[in-house]
Formats: C-alpha cells, sequence, structure tokens
C-alpha cells in the first residue's frame, strides 16, 4: 500500500504548478483554469462608503472569495472612509467584476477591478523612438560628475576618466547609464544651476558620442535637462518627481524624453531629519499615482514614465527594508519600476560597513528586488549586477 503524502505548492510559482498539472495527468486545456484558481490576490480597498463595503462583501461571499471589512461596517457606519481587504483567486475575482459591473453605483470598484486583472501584462518603456518590452532586468549604470559623492567609486571628475568608464559599463552589458553633477546624499547643499551644467558640458559631448546605450540625466532643473537632451540623453531622472522646477513636465513632453518619478520625502539637505509615514506603502503609492496623473495632464506619454521608490531618500532604515519586500504592491501602476539600491547606508547598516564595503550586501538586495519585480536597477557596480540579474532572470523569468 502506498503512503500518502502531502507538500505546499506555491502558488505564485505559476510554471511549477502547470508543470505539476501535467505530472498528475491533467487534460492541458484545463491548465489555464487551474492556474487562475491557483493566482490568489490579496487587495485593498479604501475609501468606500458603507454599503458598497457590505456588497463587496457579500458578492465575493457568492463568488467563492471572502472579503475582510471593519467591524463597524456592520452596523451601517455613515461616510467614505471604509476599507475592505479582498481574498479572491483570479477566477473569483472575474466573477466578482461580473457580478459588480451590473450595478453602476459600483463602477470605480469595478475600474479597479478592471486595472488588477490587467497585472500580468508586461510594462513597455519608449525610448526615444524604440519600445521596450521589459521581459528581464535592464541594468543602469551610475556615472557622478561630483566630487562629494556618497561613494567615491562612482565619482568621476575628469573627461578621460569618464570616457573610459562609460567604455567599461558598456563592454560590461549595461542598458542605460545614468549621469548626474548634483551630488543628492543625505545632508548634501544644492549646487547651482550654472556649476550644474558646466560639469555636464565638459563631459556629455564625449559620452553621446561613445555611448551605445541610452544615457539619461539626474537632475531636477529644468536647464540642466534642456541642456542634457539637446546632447541627445533621452531620459530625465528626476529625484524630485518632477516638484521642484514646474518647467520640467512641459520640456519633457515637449521633447518626448522618458522620465523617472521618483518618491522623495523632504529634500536632500533635510531628507534624514527624522522622516515619519503614518503608512508607508499607502503614501508612496498614492504618491505614483498622482504624479503619474500629473505627468500625463502635462502631456508625456504614459509608455515614457518609470517610477522608483526612492530607497534613501526620506526613509528610515525599517522603511527600506518593507519597500524592498513589498516592492510588487506597485506593479498595478503598470510602468516599469526602478530602484536604486546600491551601496547605500541601509546596506551597510547591520554590519556597520562605510560604502566600499557593501558589494555583497547590495548583490543580495538586487535578487530580492528582482523577485519582487524591479525593472531596472540603478548601480554603481555594473559587471557584477549584470551577471546576478542574467542569473536571477534566467531562474525567475
Amino acid at each position: 500500500m502506498t503512503d500518502i503524502r502531502v507538500r505546499r505548492l506555491f502558488p505564485e510559482k505559476k510554471d511549477a504548478v502547470r508543470e505539476e498539472l501535467k505530472r498528475i495527468g491533467v487534460d492541458p486545456c484545463a491548465y489555464a483554469i487551474f492556474a487562475e484558481k491557483a493566482d490568489n490576490l490579496l487587495l485593498k480597498f479604501e475609501g468606500l462608503s458603507c454599503p458598497q463595503v457590505n456588497v463587496f462583501k457579500q458578492t465575493a461571499l457568492v463568488c467563492g472569495a471572502d472579503a475582510a471589512i471593519p467591524k463597524n461596517a456592520y452596523k451601517g457606519g455613515r461616510g467614505r472612509g471604509f476599507g475592505l481587504i479582498l481574498f479572491a483567486n483570479r477566477r473569483e475575482l472575474r466573477k466578482i467584476r461580473q457580478r459588480l459591473g451590473e450595478q453602476p453605483w459600483l463602477d470605480k470598484i469595478t475600474d479597479k477591478l478592471d486595472r488588477v486583472l490587467k497585472d500580468d501584462e508586461t510594462p513597455v518603456l519608449k525610448i526615444s523612438r524604440r519600445l521596450l518590452k521589459l521581459e528581464r532586468t535592464y541594468i543602469m549604470g551610475i556615472i557622478n560628475l561630483t566630487p562629494d559623492s556618497f561613494y567615491s567609486g562612482s565619482s568621476h571628475t575628469t573627461r578621460s576618466v569618464v570616457e573610459k568608464v562609460v567604455e567599461e559599463m558598456t563592454s560590461e552589458g549595461v542598458d542605460f547609464i545614468d549621469i548626474g553633477a548634483e551630488s543628492t546624499r543625505p545632508g548634501s547643499l544644492p549646487v547651482n544651476e550654472r556649476e550644474e551644467m558646466r560639469r555636464l558640458s565638459l563631459v556629455l559631448p564625449t559620452v553621446m558620442k561613445i555611448a551605445k546605450v541610452p544615457v539619461s540625466i539626474d537632475t531636477y532643473k529644468a536647464k540642466v535637462a534642456a541642456l542634457a537632451i539637446d546632447h541627445g540623453v533621452s531620459i530625465v531622472n528626476d529625484i524630485s518627481g518632477l516638484r521642484f522646477d514646474k518647467k520640467m513636465a512641459r520640456l519633457i513632453a515637449r521633447k518626448r524624453t522618458g522620465v523617472v518619478i521618483m518618491h522623495m520625502k523632504g529634500k536632500p539637505k533635510t531628507m534624514q531629519r527624522n522622516p515619519r509615514y503614518n503608512d508607508l506603502m499607502h503614501e508612496i503609492h498614492g504618491f505614483f499615482e498622482e504624479r503619474i496623473a500629473y505627468a500625463v495632464a502635462s502631456g508625456i506619454e504614459p509608455d515614457r514614465i518609470i517610477i522608483d521608490p526612492g530607497l534613501g531618500f526620506g526613509k528610515r532604515l525599517e522603511d527600506n527594508y518593507t519597500i524592498i519586500n513589498r516592492l510588487a504592491e506597485f506593479k498595478d501602476l503598470h510602468r516599469p519600476l526602478l530602484v536604486g539600491h546600491s551601496r547605500k547606508s541601509f546596506v551597510g547598516k547591520p554590519f556597520n560597513l562605510s560604502p566600499e564595503h557593501r558589494l555583497e550586501g547590495t548583490l543580495g538586495m538586487e535578487a530580492l528586488l528582482i523577485a519582487n519585480g524591479a525593472s531596472i536597477l540603478r548601480v554603481h557596480d555594473t559587471m557584477e549586477s549584470k551577471r546576478v540579474a542574467q542569473l536571477v532572470d534566467k531562474i525567475l523569468r
């Protein structure tokens, strides 16, 4: 007599689920049905009315799912401050969406469900006239034209050194090169516009001549961005999320460049002075929704937008770890996720390590970030990071 055995299958590993269905002899025509049943989702809704919460929960139960609601919602509370957490697989979610869609007063909820049901789509990114489908991890190499970067290994202040670094990065397989002429490390003072443009003017012609990959400019000043774009730069990496210079969004729209919208609390000089969040992930997610809407309203094409949660920019140690662990929660915005984690303080702090000794931690976090949904990684160590990305992609993708 054969012993009965049991082991847990992880439904988020869709290829593994399909392989196990095949092993027990399931009809291949049914693979998609069971894969949807295994695709478990937890969705948090906020800002609902009491009637919406109760109808939503009852609909979920009828469709075989469940929903957690506040205890005071059962008593008929007033207002629109109610939350709900939905527990459903993708098959159940489609049923819920269909039933709720029969009631027009719930259309705002069904709109949100439609967006979630699109989550499996791979984000695309327009760079100049190219359309990139981000089915692997892309590596962005860092070049700082500043004498005061937090990591000396990324500070390159002469034309000959920059030329050498660009050639090395290209040979090591980077997908983008990011150039900045103002340090934005915690506590740093702003650089005036003229000095930032002077630093860039010394090296940009050389960089654009030899770079074989798209180049981005790390600046929040529209005049600096315009100078870089005129030299051929195709992405603006704005740490302010298009907030510090009101001319930036229109410039990007007019020039049809890509843009990185980053979340930052405060400004570089003061951002690490006791930053606090009531709900970290809610605040950053809401920031992205608002900034993406602003960018699109300013004329920026949605496919040219990249988002960056801003690790180390107005974040406590535990905030950075939470963002890394819950990075996938930003995937429902359907934009590529860029993350800059390389050699930052939260990598070395548990071991009291200086930036020069944070490579292993950086590469370990890189693997986590890729697993959790990062599309582009902004790094100092391009060769090592490229190898890790290729290996993790081979396993996961």
